[in-house]
């Protein structure tokens, strides 16, 4: 087996969970590379060498792809991708990136049970002053409607905080996907 033949097959295999269509296009790319390093009369291990270690590579792209991912389809779940994608790329990543977003990530989660449970108390408050009598019934219906009122005004802001979360974690990923494409060239 050829020097490209291994470093093609470690870079598909490490790229597999890129959709087929994507996959292909990329790995064509770096087939094209080997065959006009061959034309120029450069060995292929020159041209592996050139093009550095498919691990490398294959981080890169998958980061590149789980960040377009995320923007394209705004879910924590495309976004949570795209952030271990980026702490695949070394160790500053897991400090500076993956701690960060946890902590905030839960902040934010607590956030939204928090507004969550005020609601769901305010609920509770006049069911409980139906079958109890505990307050009246005016009481019961005030506390209800101030502790929805204070939950709408909750989900207006946290679904504003929320959002600005997400574009400040995508803008910092690309940011620091810009960093390291240019401290491996």
């Amino acid at each position: 087996m050829t020097t490209r033949d291994r470093y093609m097959l470690e870079l598909e295999e490490l790229l597999k969970v890129i959709p087929e269509v994507q996959r292909k296009d990329w790995l064509y790319d770096y087939y094209l590379h080997f065959q006009q390093a061959v034309e120029n009369g450069q060995s292929e291990e020159d041209a592996a060498r050139e093009l550095g270690d498919p691990r490398l590579i294959a981080n890169e792209l998958l980061l590149s792809y789980r960040v377009d991912e995320a923007e394209t389809n705004s879910s924590f779940g495309k976004l949570s991708k795209a952030v271990f994608a980026t702490v695949s790329l070394g160790l500053f990543n897991i400090i500076f990136i993956l701690g960060p977003y946890l902590a905030l990530a839960a902040v934010i989660l607590s956030l939204w049970v928090s507004a969550l449970a005020i609601g769901l108390a305010g609920i509770g408050i006049a069911i409980e002053s139906v079958v109890n009598n505990t307050f009246t019934i005016p009481q019961a219906l005030t506390i209800a409607l101030i502790t929805s009122a204070i939950t709408i005004l909750l989900i207006v802001g946290l679904k504003a905080l929320t959002a600005a979360f997400y574009k400040m974690t995508l803008k910092y990923l690309k940011f620091n996907t810009r960093i390291f494409r240019g401290s491996n060239k």
